[in-house]
């Protein structure tokens, strides 16, 4: 396995640092600013995935390990950034990785449909976050399952095609060291062919 270089690690710490900065300030806002929850955890969740586009794995580990430990020291209740913690920050993670090994869609969507409906069963069995009474109706799981799993297989598409985005304009920022080589014979500079990091990571 190569070495990291030193500017790899130099960016992996930063990336790391700003993205879990992020993050946990988009689920404080999250908790604070009513009717926008879930607005702010899908933005946190974009912040922890913003070193996966340089492939720094463990540098959106670390993102989201600091986030979400720091976001319930914060808080001080768990129940109000359980869906950043078990939800939004995991998926993030998992779609990053899915797109960047281009992992076939039907096979990413039935892996998230287990996940997602194994944290809704969580959150409702375990947790309660979603015991909800409309009127005299009481919400039972299935309910649950079939309103929340299509909601947030959509909220997860509208998640990649952010990364997507982010991957391009993180590619300028961070684009590889000039390579021009200089031919001394003539005199004359030819530019190497740039390699695209991104290229091919988004297939079919």
């Amino acid at each position: 396995m190569k070495k990291p270089s030193r500017q790899d690690a130099t960016y992996s710490v930063a990336l790391a640092g700003i993205s879990a900065g992020l993050a946990l300030l988009f689920v404080w806002l999250g908790v604070i600013v009513r009717y926008s929850t879930i607005a702010f955890f899908v933005a946190a969740s974009l912040a922890i995935m913003i070193p996966m586009t340089k492939r720094y794995y463990i540098a959106s580990l670390i993102a989201y390990g600091i986030s979400a430990g720091l976001s319930f020291v914060i808080t001080g209740d768990i129940i109000t950034v359980i869906g950043y913690i078990l939800y939004f920050g995991p998926i993030g993670l998992l779609s990053a990785f899915f797109i960047n090994i281009k992992l076939r869609w039907w096979i990413q969507l039935i892996i998230k449909l287990v996940f997602i409906n194994g944290i809704l069963a969580i959150l409702y069995y375990l947790f309660g976050a979603l015991d909800i009474e409309l009127g005299s109706l009481n919400v039972e799981f299935w309910m649950v399952v079939l309103v929340g799993s299509p909601v947030l297989i959509a909220i997860d598409y509208v998640i990649q095609l952010a990364y997507r985005k982010i991957a391009q304009i993180m590619l300028k920022v961070l684009r590889e060291k000039s390579t021009k080589i200089v031919i001394s014979e003539d005199n004359k500079d030819e530019e190497d062919e740039v390699q695209d990091p991104f290229d091919g990571t988004f297939g079919e």
